[in-house]
């Protein structure tokens, strides 16, 4: 018998999450981050930035689509939410969405949230300061410890080969050597804590935990940082692993 076909997305794709979305994923309001710096990255077009923002929050949003023009983002940011809702649909697995309509809801608001606060303080808008930031791992433009909080959702293990638990072919994926890197670049601008969700691998019909999470949390240990897997609220329909990574520096 064969197993769940897994969703298998056509590249790295540009998609959002809300502020809601993230309040799940982390348990973490904007409230909760008062007086911290926080950075988002891979931040894609989410509206965490936007809320924190206006909560307060010194929140800063990282990505390589950001050097883009606001409407060439947009066109990538609605084909790409109708490539992976597409891809979802062709799945069995336990990654595919509980209810595919709220998700593009969701996925729709979110990006119009960014794109309208991308428009005021992105790199060309009239107010721009710094929150939306053009870069990718492994070489993130930031001091060292420049943020108190990083966050790093739906990137790493996510878009590993799916011979090894991601979600795209090996010829566009992000091997260890790559999650290696990255992890080690986002330790280093993070003074304090470091979070990492999924951290589950997404090829099967029991839950396992990424087989390229041990060697990352041995990189993570080696850079100075205490380690644990732990539970979150954002339910995605995987069953019975932890989900979310969480490096605190020692």
């Amino acid at each position: 018998m064969s197993g769940p076909r897994p969703a298998i997305l056509p590249r790295v794709v540009f998609l959002g999450r809300s502020l809601a979305e993230y309040q799940r994923i982390w348990g973490l309001s904007p409230g909760d981050l008062i007086g911290q710096r926080v950075l988002d990255c891979p931040c894609g077009p989410a509206g965490f930035v936007a809320g924190c923002r206006a909560s307060g929050v010194e929140a800063v949003g990282c990505d390589p689509v950001l050097a883009l023009e606001l409407e060439e983002i947009r066109r990538l940011g609605e084909r790409d939410r109708l490539d992976t809702a597409a891809a979802l649909a062709a799945s069995d697995a336990v990654l595919a969405s509980h209810d595919p309509e709220a998700w593009n809801l969701e996925k729709t608001r979110s990006l119009r949230t960014f794109l309208e606060d991308f428009a005021v303080h992105g790199p060309h808008g009239p107010d721009a300061d710094g929150r939306y930031v053009a870069a990718s791992l492994p070489n993130l433009p930031f001091a060292d410890q420049a943020f108190d909080l990083v966050l790093s959702a739906h990137f790493l293990f996510t878009y590993a080969p799916a011979e090894a638990g991601g979600m795209v072919e090996a010829a566009l994926a992000f091997d260890l050597q790559f999650h290696l890197a990255a992890a080690g670049e986002l330790a280093r601008v993070s003074a304090k804590e470091l979070r990492l969700y999924p951290i589950y691998a997404a090829d099967s019909g029991h839950p396992r935990l990424h087989p390229f999470l041990e060697p990352v949390r041995g990189r993570l240990v080696e850079l100075g940082f205490a380690t644990e897997v732990v539970r979150s609220g954002y339910d995605q329909g995987v069953e019975g692993v932890p989900d979310t990574l969480v490096a605190r520096r020692r």
